[in-house]
Parts: structure tokens; C-alpha cells; sequence
């Protein structure tokens, strides 16, 4: 099940152009106050205002329209192998899902990553670098990866639990048809993408019933989880949440939550932040990194996910990036900001000590 744009109606396309106003305004004025920013804001000026865009366009546009001007995530690896000069290297792994080699797929270790967006947006040109990032720091330390990304239908094509038997599918592909053994295949995600690693690990500990089990002959080497977003709550009226450091605000929660979940009920494979400490006992992987930044409207979410995490898994990290957003790795890139990340150096290293 390919990603193809909801046709938007006459006033949906209509609605770009009042948007499109609101949007040029937000930038301006942010250009201007971006100038004068406390220790609240976004590090550096481009950052302040790319955020700010983001903020408008993610809480004015409609998951339809958003995606109807954004290309899904296989034409943006497209885009990258072209600009990049290699060869893709796509793989179909059914149940609709595409996997995207990175790197060279010979290499001694994978990571497997789950893209984010809420469910509802694709991957862009950020993740990639992030991965080339990944793959060139590895090879300095003489440590061999590649990455396997995956593209998965986007809701509300497709609303839960098909995402995770895409993400199931993916490390499926790896285990049983390239020579990656487990212990040499890591998981990584951001945001929905880190829902995704939670709901990969949950099923290979807790088999979800509408999926196919998989079976492991080891633990896996690691778990990456960038931001992840392990609550579908939506109502966060008794909350004070300031997201001027952010580029996502809780308008959004709501939306892409329910294109995700559709008619199914939140469990422990939607909402791992949920889950007793014993469901977390069981999750056959070595070592797991989970990374926040200091300034995200989910922080407080992804403290008290990982304090619960540790109850039943203790090899947890938690590493913060003071003054960072939401996953400021990929989206500092995506934005333009070329500066490395509190939770980028941490990702890198944590690779290095683990491969």
C-alpha cells in the first residue's frame, strides 16, 4: 500500500493560499524576534525561525493537506541517492512497505530505522544525512554499519496496527534474508519511529496477536529511540506546556493521533509508556539509548517513559541536549542547521561503544 495524497476538495486547495499568508507572516515576525531571543528560544537564529515555520504549517494544515505537498518517503530516498550520486537500493518487504538501504549493505552491523511524523508525515532529506552521519562516524572508529530504512503507510491510509507489522516486516527482511545476525542488527526510530522500535520490541517479547511472531536466535545489539512518542494523549489542559523551543506544539497531538489509531483502542503496543515494568523484562535487546531535548513539549512525557523503562529494563541511557527540540538531530538538518546536537554526539558515540 503505496502513499499516495487524500484528494483534497475546493476549499481544502483553496485553503493554501490563506496558509500560505499565515505562514509568510510567522517567519517574518520570527526573523525579527529571533534577534532578541532568550535561553527559551532555539539556539541559533536560523533554528528559531525554522521552527517556527514548522509550528505554523504542522498546526494550520490538515494531515491531508500536508501531505499533499510533501513527497512520500521513498521518492525523498529517491531525491537523496540522485543528489548523492549512488545507487537505491530499495527492497519490497509486502504488507506495503519499502526498505531503503543505506550504505553498503555488506557492512557488519544494520540499523533499522523507523522514521517519524506522528504517523502522518514522511521522512525528508535530514534523516538522510543524519544516516550518512551515522555511517561515516561508525567508519572512523572502524566500526562497519549500514542503515535499512524503512517506508511505511502513513495514516490514515493505513491506522494501527499496520505500521508495526511494516516495522515487524523490516526487521523480518534482516533477520531471515540478509546475513545480519541479531546481535549485529540495531533498532532506531524517532518520535512515531521510536513508538515503532517500542512496538517492534513489545511484539518480539509479547507477540501481538494480528502479527506474525518473529523469532531470534540472540538478543539484538541495541535500541535507538530519538524523541519517542509512547502516548497518544491528547488532553494536555492541566499541563503547562511552553513550546516557543520547539518545533511541534500539542495542537497536533490530537489529529495524527487519531489518523493513527483509527477505530483501534490505545494498548500497550500504541502507548508503551503505559506498560507495567514486567512487559519492558522481556525485551530481547542488549542496550537501549533513548534521547530528548531539553526544550520539547515531550520531555516531561519521555522523562517519565524512561523512569518506568528502567523499572523492567535497566541498561537504559537517557541523554538530553540542553536548548534542543524535537528530534534536533534529523530536523536541524532538515531545517539547515549543519551544528551538531547534544543528542547527535551521544547517538554517535553510544554506536561507537556498542558495535
Amino acid at each position: 500500500m503505496l502513499n499516495t495524497a487524500i484528494p483534497l476538495s475546493l476549499a481544502e486547495k483553496l485553503d493554501f493560499l490563506p496558509a500560505l499568508v499565515s505562514l509568510c507572516v510567522t517567519v517574518v515576525w520570527a526573523m525579527f524576534t529571533g534577534l532578541w531571543r532568550s535561553s527559551s528560544y532555539p539556539k541559533s537564529w536560523l533554528l528559531h525561525v525554522g521552527y517556527a515555520a514548522f509550528r505554523k504549517a504542522t498546526s494550520r494544515l490538515s494531515v491531508a493537506q500536508m501531505q499533499y505537498v510533501m513527497p512520500p518517503t521513498n521518492k525523498i530516498y529517491d531525491q537523496y541517492v540522485r543528489k548523492s550520486r549512488k545507487v537505491a537500493d530499495t527492497v519490497d518487504l509486502g504488507h506495503g512497505a519499502l526498505g531503503h538501504w543505506i550504505g553498503d549493505r555488506n557492512a557488519d552491523n544494520v540499523l533499522i530505522w523507523y522514521h517519524g511524523g506522528g504517523f502522518a508525515l514522511p521522512a525528508n532529506l535530514g534523516y538522510f544525512s543524519f544516516f550518512t552521519r551515522l555511517i561515516a562516524d561508525s567508519g572512523r572508529a572502524n566500526k562497519s554499519l549500514a542503515v535499512f530504512s524503512l517506508t511505511y503507510t502513513l495514516a490514515p491510509h493505513a491506522t494501527y496496527p499496520t505500521q508495526i507489522r511494516q516495522a515487524v516486516e523490516a526487521l523480518r527482511y534482516v533477520v531471515d534474508q540478509t546475513k545480519f545476525s541479531p546481535g549485529h542488527i540495531l533498532l532506531g526510530g524517532d518520535s512515531a519511529g521510536g513508538n515503532l522500535v517500542g512496538g517492534v520490541l513489545s511484539h518480539l517479547a509479547h507477540p501481538h496477536p494480528a502479527i506474525t511472531p518473529v523469532n531470534l536466535s540472540e538478543h539484538l545489539r541495541g535500541a535507538v529511540m530519538i524523541a519517542p512518542w509512547t502516548s497518544m494523549e491528547t488532553d494536555f489542559s492541566g499541563q503547562k506546556i511552553d513550546s516557543r523551543g520547539d518545533l511541534i506544539t500539542p495542537a497536533v497531538a490530537g489529529p495524527w493521533a487519531s489518523a493513527y489509531l483509527g477505530t483501534a483502542k490505545r494498548d500497550y503496543y500504541t502507548d508503551l509508556s503505559t506498560a507495567p515494568a514486567d512487559w519492558y523484562s522481556t525485551f530481547p535487546v542488549q542496550k537501549i539509548l533513548v534521547c530528548a531535548g531539553g526544550s520539547e513539549i515531550l520531555f516531561p512525557i519521555i522523562q517519565d517513559f524512561v523512569k518506568k523503562l528502567k523499572e523492567g529494563f535497566p541498561d537504559v541511557e537517557l541523554c538530553v541536549g540542553q536548548r534542543e527540540g524535537h528530534v534536533a538531530p534529523i530536523y536541524n538538518l532538515y531545517i539547515g542547521d549543519q551544528t551538531e546536537t547534544e543528542q547527535g554526539k551521544r547517538v554517535k558515540s553510544w554506536l561507537r561503544e556498542i558495535l
